[in-house]
């Protein structure tokens, strides 16, 4: 048991009914694309991800599994329609050699939904694929091992079907069952299984990444439709990616009473160097790992985030998944082991705040922050050595898509009947 872990321990047990432990544990997967060659593959891959996490459960208290961003993302090229897809260079070329080998869904898509581009049509050729296996799989493993299980896929607004008319035309041929698209729009939807293997929730993301906007053409979920879960893990609030970085989006899950914010993620940059707004790319991670659980938030506490890693064609996905509580001060830049890669200081990129709070637990990287081996050396020198390594991880780089996969957990302690405790429990 580490030491807050124990902390938390000796909290519960002086506070009695009045609080909860819980598990928190967060998987950073490695993208497959091979592993989805068939959905059979696919869903033994979605068991070997969670079966990553089984040795950090425990038996005496609720257990909250967060899974990355894009999860049912590789699904879309599983069996003899993505063959040729998975085999592409490039994400492009993926999508449009699937489009070839769908074609007539395609179709079928745009004539049913007039005006709609290729790439949502392709997606709801495909929304079966996205959705069933990864749904039905992870309902399955949740009611095996008792946990709450969080991730994502991209979705429209579906139906199940058994009829055999809409299982020809929009899934596959073996299967019982369907979901079929009910409308045009397609989301990046965050799925929420309770120990009952029940789907509790979906929220769709509200602040989309310019990816998802030009490429996929995604829709924007509402933001008034976005729930705060009751569960016994605590009232969970699901802020996907972007969600999680954006102040309009967390008051509204503080709004709602949340304490727990579930951060699926999936960074498409190389974690090793400068990101969207030319920051060193984990320093701007802070913001949403840390910035959810600032102060000003009156009810936010944790933040439970799992990055998703590899290389999927061209595109790069990497970061360091995290478990952080709110806290009166500020991290220790110098506890190596608990920290990201190349950050000298806790402070909001976007506005220069300082941030508070504490890691519960963080993924190491690739590799160690080299100031480890070396205390001499300077931020800039830090970050061009990391950098140098993130180059390599890169597609036809020198060690492409070595990303080390990892679990974190830690405990944490939520209210329990709508009772409340104070930071310095």
């Amino acid at each position: 048991m580490t030491a807050n872990e124990a902390q938390r321990q000796s909290a519960a047990q002086a506070a009695g009914a009045g609080k909860r432990l819980v598990r928190a544990i967060a998987v950073g997967n490695r993208i497959n694309v091979a592993a989805a060659a068939t959905e059979a593959s696919y869903c033994a891959e979605l068991e070997r991800i969670v079966g990553l996490a089984l040795q950090h459960v425990v038996p005496d208290r609720p257990n909250l599994l967060v899974l990355a961003e894009m999860l049912g993302l590789p699904a879309a090229l599983s069996g003899p329609r993505g063959r040729l897809a998975r085999y592409a260079h490039t994400a492009e070329n993926a999508l449009t050699l699937l489009a070839l080998a769908t074609l007539p869904r395609v179709l079928a898509a745009r004539r049913r939904w007039k005006g709609i581009t290729f790439a949502q049509a392709l997606l709801l050729a495909r929304a079966d694929a996205l959705y069933r296996p990864l749904a039905e799989t992870l309902a399955r493993l949740a009611a095996q091992h008792q946990l709450y299980i969080a991730a994502t896929t991209l979705a429209p607004r579906l139906r199940r079907s058994t009829d055999p008319g809409d299982i020809r035309r929009w899934g596959e041929r073996s299967a019982q069952a369907v979901y079929v698209p009910e409308a045009p729009e397609v989301y990046n939807a965050a799925l929420l299984f309770g120990p009952e293997g029940t789907l509790i929730g979906r929220v769709n993301k509200v602040f989309l990444t310019p990816p998802e906007i030009t490429t996929l053409h995604l829709t924007p979920g509402n933001l008034d439709e976005v729930q705060v879960f009751e569960t016994a893990a605590g009232r969970l609030g699901i802020a996907i990616s972007l969600d999680a970085f954006t102040p309009e989006y967390l008051r509204h899950l503080d709004a709602l009473g949340a304490e727990i914010v579930v951060q699926n993620d999936a960074n498409d940059m190389a974690w090793a160097g400068p990101g969207s707004r030319d920051a060193w790319q984990p320093a701007e991670w802070l913001a949403s790992v840390f910035g959810s659980i600032q102060p000003v938030y009156e009810h936010l506490r944790y933040n439970i985030c799992a990055m998703q890693t590899g290389n999927f064609f061209d595109l790069v996905f990497d970061g360091q998944s995290s478990i952080t509580a709110r806290a009166g001060t500020q991290p220790d830049p110098n506890d190596r082991a608990h920290n990201f890669i190349g950050v000298d200081a806790f402070v909001n990129t976007d506005t220069g705040e300082p941030l508070t709070g504490e890691w519960l637990a963080v993924a190491p990287w690739v590799e160690d922050d080299p100031i480890c081996a070396d205390p001499g050396l300077t931020l800039a020198e830090r970050r061009e050595r990391l950098a140098a390594v993130g180059r390599q991880l890169r597609p036809r780089g020198a060690r492409a898509n070595q990303y080390r996969e990892s679990v974190i957990s830690a405990d944490i302690l939520v209210e329990v009947d709508g009772l409340r405790f104070d930071d310095d429990q």
